[in-house]
């Protein structure tokens, strides 16, 4: 799993993933990029944990310092990685200028407020979709990024036929995508 931090960033091998097919259902276990610690005393009973859980549960306040602050660029990268995409096909999700992006992964820069608050969203969809299997699935052996990035890349009915991921650009679209994966897993859209 890899974790991203404001100013530097730090990576570890990503964790195994599975070779089947997408679940049924959408979330499992990670950690935050963006903060070095926002965990409650106690996290609540059934709650996913991991970089992209802490993402999702982190308050707004928190949220927007951190944004302000920006991410590590580095952690476009990571996000590619967990999502099992390539690196300029998530810039390109994204909305991110590729050449600035690039040059700031290679020169270790944050990214501004702008592309952080767009990355940083895209890890809180992560984090939902761990706590969705965590919640109402079986999170073991389940790869909330890799099912994130095939179900982002599939065309789907309720978007007109588009990809969810033609979304992500923009802070509407997120929250479209997430309200279609809160249908989903309500069963109000099969």
């Amino acid at each position: 799993m890899t974790r991203a931090t404001p100013r530097t960033s730090r990576s570890t091998s990503p964790s195994a993933s599975r070779a089947s097919p997408m679940p049924p259902r959408p979330g499992a276990a990670a950690r935050v990029p963006g903060r070095a610690s926002t965990r409650r005393t106690g996290p609540r009973a059934g709650a996913a944990t991991g970089v992209y859980a802490d993402a999702l549960a982190m308050p707004v306040q928190d949220r927007i310092a951190v944004i302000r602050q920006g991410l590590g660029a580095q952690g476009v990268s990571d996000m590619a990685s967990a999502l099992q995409l390539s690196v300029d096909r998530t810039i390109h999700i994204l909305g991110f200028p590729k050449s600035t992006v690039l040059r700031k992964i290679k020169g270790a820069d944050v990214l501004d407020s702008d592309q952080s608050e767009r990355l940083f969203q895209l890890q809180r969809l992560i984090g939902m979709v761990q706590q969705m299997v965590q919640d109402y699935g079986d999170p073991q052996g389940f790869d909330a990024g890799q099912w994130l990035g095939q179900w982002l890349e599939q065309a789907n009915p309720a978007l007109g036929g588009e990809k969810p991921a033609a979304y992500l650009d923009t802070a509407s679209g997120v929250a479209l995508v997430e309200s279609l994966l809160h249908r989903m897993i309500s069963g109000a859209y099969a």
